[in-house]
């Protein structure tokens, strides 16, 4: 079983989550549907981890350059709960602790994360983190960021889960984070 790891560059993202970008127009229909023979865990969404999802699987119909590489058009995410339950996690801890990074202060990994949120038996992870500004426009921001838009277009994730927080008094206000799986 060949285990795939998708790290992201914080430094190189954080100067993208602080700029602004333009948005894109968000989808009102959801492309949400359960895991064909795995558990999919928990399918509660709030209105902006929904939107993220609807943007997400809007750009994944499309043809993609990220970085100059060409992404055919692929297949929608499914919604994950125990992804969805560790991106949460780890974006309220981004934002109770006041950091931005793919590693938690006490060492917590991607691979940590989702195994701990029950997403077990996985084959891939990836992840997109992204902070500051208005949530409408995270995932034209990632499509903008080479690295973020390679796994975000990457045909062989299969499941997605999201976790949104608006904290004033941080310094970035709002987070979101990504969990991409295939098990």
């Amino acid at each position: 079983m060949t285990r795939t790891l998708i790290l992201l560059p914080a430094a190189l993202f954080l100067a993208l989550a602080l700029s602004s970008c333009g948005g894109a127009g968000v989808p009102t229909s959801s492309l949400l549907s359960a895991t064909s023979s795995k558990d999919a865990g928990p399918q509660d969404l709030s209105a902006e981890e929904r939107m993220m999802l609807d943007a997400t699987n809007a750009m994944r119909t499309q043809n993609q350059k990220c970085d100059g590489a060409v992404f055919k058009a692929t297949t929608p995410l499914t919604w994950n709960g125990y992804l969805a339950r560790s991106a949460r996690a780890h974006t309220a801890d981004m934002a109770n602790q006041n950091y931005f990074d793919h590693v938690a202060p006490d060492g917590g990994t991607l691979a940590t994360r989702d195994n701990a949120a029950g997403y077990t038996g996985w084959t891939t992870l990836g992840e997109n983190i992204v902070a500051g500004d208005d949530v409408s426009g995270f995932v034209q921001r990632w499509m903008e960021s080479p690295s973020h838009c390679k796994t975000l277009m990457d045909p062989k994730f299969r499941e997605l889960g999201i976790g949104y927080v608006l904290k004033a008094g941080t310094t970035y206000r709002t987070y979101a984070t990504q969990e991409f799986g295939t098990r």
